[in-house]
C-alpha cells in the first residue's frame, strides 16, 4: 500500500519552543537517566501529544499549564514510526504549556544517538560518552520533536563524574559539586536550532585554544596525550572561521567553537553547532606520520563542517528532501575557503576529480535519484546521504556560480542567509535570492538539475563551418534491457551560451582543435566525433589545455566506452597522448580508469598484456618523480609520487616492487617519508606472504595514529593468497579493529580480484553481525557498495537473491546500483573482450 506523505511525520499542532534537559550518563554501566521540560505551543485542543523516542524508557509524563499539572494516563510507543504518544485524561486546551518527562536510556555501541566510545589511558581501557544525532537519532537520547523544522532553544545540564570534562554546544556557565564523585555542569542557552545539531560529550579530555582575529574562542579537544596533534586543526579552524565571517557577511553567532576528536565515529565529522565532532583521523595531525594527502583531507573536512555553521545550522533545510542545501553547499563552499587559506594546493583543479568525477559516476547510473527527493521514514532519509546530495550538489552549484559570476553569487548567498537565519528554507528560497540579486532566471535554469535524476552528454560534431551540439541523458552503465528514453532537457551553461534545447549550433572556433565545456565547469560529459577527438590528442600531448580540460577529455572518453557508446580501443589509444603528462589530478583520473579496467580484466587470459600496456603508459612519469622528495617541491608533486609509484608497481614494474620491498622494514618502523608508506605497504603486501601479513597485523595493533592504521588496513587487503585474505577478513571483526574501520578493511579485500569471492562469502556468513552493528546508520550501504566489482551475471543473481531474502532498511537503492554495475561489467566484457585482446596484443 502506498504510504501517505505524512505517515512518519509528527502532528503539526504541537510545536516546541524550548527544551530544558538534564542528563546523567553512567560510564561504567553504559546507561543514562534524564529529566526534561519542553515548552510547547498548542495550536488546537488535544488529548494526545506525540513526539519521537527510540530505545528510551519514559517513566513519567505530565503536562503543566499555569499552575495546573496533568499526568499522562498512558504512554504508547510506535516502534515503526519511532514515536511515543502521551494520552491525557482531559483535553489540553490551545495555548502555551510545558511537558515534563523523566526517562532512561542506554549508551549504545552503534555510533548513533547517545553512545559510548573507548580509548586508552595509562594502559587501561576507558570510555567516554558522545552523540551523533543526524539525521534522526536525537530521539535515542531524549524524547524530542526530531524534525529539522521544529527548531527550539536548548538549555543543557549534565551530571558527570568529577574527573571528566563535559562539552555541549555552548559555553559552560556553571559547574558545582553534586553527590559523591559527580558534578553538575550547566551550559548557556543555545541559539534556536534543530534537534540533530545538539551535542553532549563526557569524558577525559585535554584541549588547546586560540582566538580568531574577531575574538571568537576556538578549542580543540582530544583524549589524553594527543594535544600536540591538535595544532594544525586549531590554526586551520581559526583561519577558516574568519574567512567565513567575511564571506557570508554574518558573524558566527556563538562565543566559542569547539572541535572534538572522538575515537569511535561513524562519519568523517558532524557539524553540531558550536561543538563539531570528528573522527580522530579527520582532525589530528602528527607532523612526522600524517601524509600530505591526509593533511589536505583534514583541512577539507574542517572547512566543510565550519561552512555548516551557516549553511545548515543558521539556515536549515525545512525537511530532508532538501538535504542538499546543507551538504551540497558545504561541499562547494569548502573549496572556496580552502582556496583562500591554502592557495598552493590548487584545490579547484582537484574539485574536477574529487567531487565532479565521483558525482558523474554515481549519477550516471539508471538507479540514481534526483538531488531533491521525497523521503519520509528514517530508513529513506539515511540513504540519501550519498555523493548525489554532496558531490553532485556541489558540482551544480559550482556551475551556477560560474554562470552568475562569483561576486553576484556571493551576494545572493548573503541575501539568502540574512532572510532565513534561525529559520528553515527550501531549494526554491535559495533560487529566489539568487534571482533577486542577479536578475537571471535561476529557477528555470536549475529546476531539472535538482529535480530530475541524471545529467546530459553533449554530442559534438562538425556541421559545415559550425559545431552541432545534441544533448541527451547519459547512462554510465551498459544495459541488458533498453530502458524507456529519458527526454529531460537541461539548461546548460556552455562557454558564453545557455543550451536550453535538444540541439544547438555554434560557430566553429578558429583554433585547430575544439574543446567544449572549458574548465569542466558544467556538470556534463562531452562526446566528440572521432575526427574532433583526434585533433584534441595533439593539444593534450603538447599540454595546450589546462589540467581540468585534459582530465575531462580522458574521463569522458573512458566512461563513454564503459557505457558502450564508443570504442574502448580509442580510449586506450588516447592515453598515448598523455605520456608527457605531469599533473597530479590528470594522473589521478587516468589511474582511476586503468584501475576499473584492472577490476574487469583481472581474470582474463590477456591480463598480463594489459599490465604491460599500463607500464608503458606509467613508466615515463614514474621515472620522472622517482622515490626521493625534492627540497621545496610543490604540493602536487608530492601527491603525484605516491600515486604513480604504486600504480606502476602494482602493474608488475619489477624494480619498483624491489624498491618497495627493500623499504618495508624501515616503513614498519616509521622511518621513511609518511607520503611513501602506503606505496611500500601495498606493494610489499601484493608481493608478500605470511611473514609480511603477520608484521602488518602486529604493526596495526601497536600503532596509535588512526591514519596509519588506515594505511595498514588497506595493505592487508592487497595480498594474493586467499588464505591470508581470509585472515584479514577475520581480523576486521576482531577486538583490535574499531567498528568504524571494519568496512575499510572489507573494501580493500573486496576490491582485490583474488579476494572478492572470499569477501562476499564472509559478508554473507556474518550478515547478522553486520546488520546488528550498523543497522542504525548509513554504514551498511557503504559495506554493500564494494560488491559492484563483480563481473558476471551469475554473481549479480546471487547477490540479488541474498538481499531479496535479507531485506535491509535503508539499502534498497544501493543494492540496485550494485546490481546495475555488475550487469554492466559483464556486458562490457562480453562486448569488448575480443577487441581488447587484439588491441593489447598489438600494444605489447
Amino acid at each position: 500500500m502506498k504510504r501517505k506523505k505524512s505517515a512518519f511525520r509528527l502532528p503539526v499542532h504541537v510545536t516546541p519552543t524550548r527544551y530544558e534537559i538534564m542528563l546523567k550518563p553512567d560510564l561504567e554501566g553504559f546507561t543514562f537517566e534524564g529529566e526534561e521540560t519542553i515548552e510547547l505551543s498548542i495550536n488546537k485542543s488535544t488529548k494526545e501529544i506525540t513526539l519521537h523516542a527510540v530505545e528510551l524508557d519514559i517513566e513519567s509524563a505530565e503536562f503543566i499549564h499555569g499552575s495546573k499539572e496533568t499526568w499522562a494516563g498512558e504512554i504508547a510507543y510506535n516502534t515503526k514510526n519511532e514515536t511515543a504518544t502521551f494520552a491525557f485524561p482531559k483535553r489540553i486546551q490551545k495555548g502555551k504549556g510545558k511537558l515534563r518527562l523523566t526517562f532512561r536510556g542506554i549508551l549504545n555501541d552503534k555510533m548513533v544517538g547517545f553512545y559510548k566510545s573507548r580509548y586508552g589511558l595509562s594502559g587501561q581501557e576507558r570510555f567516554l560518552a558522545t552523540t551523533q544525532f543526524e539525521a534522526t537519532h536525537a530521539r535515542r537520547a531524549f524524547p524530542s520533536f526530531d524534525e529539522p523544522h521544529q527548531k527550539a532553544i536548548f538549555d543543557i545540564t549534565l551530571i558527570v563524574p568529577s574527573h571528566t570534562t563535559a562539552i555541549s554546544n555552548t559555553f559552560e556557565i556553571e559547574s558545582k559539586e553534586h553527590e559523591a564523585g559527580y558534578k553538575i555542569v550547566k551550559f548557556a542557552p543555545t541559539p534556536k536550532m534543530s534537534t540533530y545539531l545538539l551535542a553532549f560529550i563526557v569524558g577525559e579530555f585535554e584541549y588547546i585554544e586560540k582566538k580568531t582575529k574577531e575574538g571568537i574562542l576556538v578549542r580543540v579537544f582530544v583524549t589524553p596525550g594527543k594535544k600536540e596533534q591538535a595544532t594544525f586543526a586549531l590554526d586551520t579552524a581559526c583561519k577558516l572561521l574568519s574567512f567565513y565571517n567575511d564571506y557570508f557577511g554574518i558573524q558566527y553567532p556563538l562565543p566559542v567553537l569547539d572541535l572534538i576528536a572522538i575515537p569511535d565515529f561513524s562519519h568523517g565529522a558532524m557539524e553540531n553547532w558550536g561543538a563539531v565532532t570528528y573522527r580522530e583521523s579527520t582532525l589530528l595531525v602528527d607532523e612526522a606520520q600524517t601524509t600530505l594527502r591526509e593533511k589536505q583531507w583534514i583541512a577539507m573536512v574542517i572547512a566543510h563542517e565550519l561552512a555548516h555553521m551557516w549553511f545548515g545550522n543558521l539556515v536549515t533545510m525545512r525537511w530532508w528532501t532538501h538535504l542538499w542545501l546543507n551538504e551540497g553547499f558545504a561541499s562547494f563552499i569548502e573549496y572556496v575557503a580552502i582556496d583562500n587559506v591554502f592557495p598552493e594546493w590548487h584545490i579547484w583543479t582537484q574539485f574536477v576529480y574529487l567531487e565532479q568525477g565521483i558525482a558523474l559516476r554515481l549519477d550516471g547510473l539508471q538507479n540514481t535519484h534526483p538531488i531533491e527527493i521525497e523521503v519520509h521514514h528514517p530508513d529513506e532519509i539515511s540513504e540519501i546521504f550519498d555523493k548525489v546530495s554532496y558531490s553532485k550538489g556541489a558540482s551544480v552549484i559550482r556551475m551556477l556560480s560560474e554562470y552568475l559570476g562569483p561576486i553576484i553569487f556571493q551576494k545572493g548567498l548573503q541575501h539568502y542567509l540574512v532572510k532565513h537565519q534561525y529559520s528553515n528554507a527550501e531549494t526554491q528560497d535559495l533560487w529566489k535570492s539568487l534571482e533577486e540579486v542577479s536578475g537571471k532566471p535561476v529557477t528555470k535554469i536549475m529546476q531539472n538539475w535538482t529535480g530530475k535524476p541524471g545529467y546530459p552528454v553533449i554530442s559534438v560534431r562538425k556541421k559545415g563551418d559550425q559545431l552541432h551540439l545534441t544533448q541527451q541523458r547519459f547512462i554510465t552503465t551498459m544495459q541488458k534491457v533498453k530502458k524507456k528514453k529519458d527526454n529531460t532537457l537541461w539548461s546548460i551553461p556552455l562557454e558564453d551560451h545557455l543550451m536550453t534545447k535538444k540541439t544547438m549550433d555554434l560557430p566553429k572556433p578558429k583554433d585547430r582543435f575544439v574543446k567544449m565545456n572549458v574548465g569542466e565547469h558544467s556538470f556534463v560529459r562531452i562526446g566528440y566525433a572521432s575526427k574532433l577527438l583526434s585533433l584534441l590528442q595533439g593539444a593534450v600531448s603538447q599540454k595546450q589545455l589546462p589540467p581540468p580540460d585534459r582530465l575531462g577529455i580522458a574521463r569522458d572518453a573512458f566512461d563513454l566506452s564503459f557505457a558502450g557508446k564508443t570504442s574502448i580501443s580509442h580510449a586506450l589509444l588516447l592515453l598515448q597522448s598523455y605520456k608527457k603528462e605531469d599533473n597530479y589530478i590528470v594522473w589521478a583520473q587516468i589511474v582511476t580508469a586503468l584501475s576499473h579496467l584492472t577490476t574487469l580484466l583481472a581474470d582474463e587470459p590477456f591480463f598480463e598484456n594489459f599490465q604491460a600496456y599500463c607500464r608503458s603508459i606509467l613508466s615515463p612519469i614514474a621515472k620522472k618523480v622517482g622515490w626521493e622528495k625534492k627540497q621545496n617541491e610543490d604540493h602536487f608533486t608530492t601527491l603525484l609520487r605516491s600515486l604513480v609509484l604504486y600504480h606502476f608497481g602494482t602493474n608488475k614494474a619489477t624494480e619498483t616492487i624491489k624498491k618497495a620491498q627493500s623499504l618495508f622494514p624501515l616503513a614498519i618502523k616509521g622511518s621513511i617519508d609518511a607520503d611513501l608508506e602506503s606505496v611500500v605497504f601495498n606493494l610489499a603486501a601484493e608481493n608478500g606472504g605470511e611473514k609480511e601479513h603477520e608484521i602488518l597485523i602486529n604493526t596495526y595493533k601497536k600503532t596509535m595514529l588512526h591514519q596509519r592504521k588506515d594505511r595498514i588496513a588497506s595493505a592487508l587487503g592487497k595480498f594474493k593468497s586467499e588464505s591470508l585474505l581470509l585472515k584479514t577478513l577475520a581480523f576486521s571483526l576482531s577486538k583490535d579493529v574499531r567498528s568504524q574501520s571494519t568496512i575499510g578493511i572489507l573494501h580493500s579485500v573486496w576490491g582485490n580480484p583474488q579476494g572478492r569471492n572470499g569477501a562476499w562469502d564472509f559478508v554473507q556468513n556474518h550478515w547478522k553481525t553486520f546488520h546488528e552493528r550498523y543497522m542504525a546508520g548509513h554504514m551498511l550501504s557503504r559495506l554493500i557498495q564494494a560488491a559492484d566489482s563483480f563481473t558476471t551475471i551469475e554473481k549479480a543473481r546471487e547477490i540479488k537473491n541474498f538481499f531479496d531474502k535479507n531485506k535491509t532498511p535503508g539499502t534498497k537503492r544501493t543494492v540496485l546500483q550494485v546490481l546495475e554495475q555488475i550487469t554492466s561489467n559483464a556486458l562490457f566484457l562480453t562486448t569488448n573482450r575480443k577487441e581488447l585482446a587484439k588491441f593489447l596484443r598489438k600494444a605489447r
